[in-house]
């Protein structure tokens, strides 16, 4: 008698298969086919034309023209969205772009050892930094700020930029 082990993760990969093939069904696959490798040759020709400083350098705009399109197609807003951001995320895996964490994007990241960067205000609030103080004008300061981005950091993708926007408000009053 032979067992069938039941395995859970093979499950939920084929179930997220048929999900994204119904997805792309309904744009059909030759012209979901057909759009990623438009998109990767678009993506890889700014890129090494130096139009845009990463791969992800036109990921807006492009996101933006396919769900317009689909839109004008008489896609509801939110499936387009979702079909433009699986069709881009396609594309950059073709062109083997790694997205760089969060840290990676932030001014500190990219210091390197022994470079000195003067700095005259607060990195929190934009005080006047006292003597022997290099980035924040206090123990309070420098806590509000690795509290503000230990927030922004954890917060889930989708609730990222809410999140940012909140801090921003609560932080200058807009």
């Amino acid at each position: 008698m032979k067992h069938h082990r039941f395995d859970s993760k093979a499950w939920e990969r084929k179930q997220a298969r048929k999900e994204q093939d119904a997805r792309r069904g309904r744009l059909g696959k030759g012209s979901f086919d057909a759009l990623v490798t438009r998109l990767f040759q678009v993506i890889k020709m700014a890129f090494e034309a130096g139009d845009t400083g990463s791969l992800f350098g036109l990921e807006g705009p492009l996101r933006h023209g396919i769900r317009s399109d689909l839109c004008l197609q008489g896609w509801r807003w939110q499936p387009a969205d979702d079909m433009a951001r699986e069709l881009l995320t396609t594309a950059f895996r073709r062109a083997n772009a790694n997205r760089p964490g969060w840290d990676e994007g932030q001014p500190d990241w990219a210091i390197h050892a022994g470079t000195l960067i003067e700095r005259t205000r607060c990195a929190n609030c934009s005080a006047d930094l006292p003597e022997g103080h290099f980035k924040f004008c206090s123990d309070l300061c420098a806590s509000a700020h690795h509290r503000i981005l230990d927030t922004v950091k954890s917060a889930a993708e989708g609730a990222a930029y809410d999140k940012v926007v909140k801090l921003s408000r609560r932080r200058y009053g807009n």
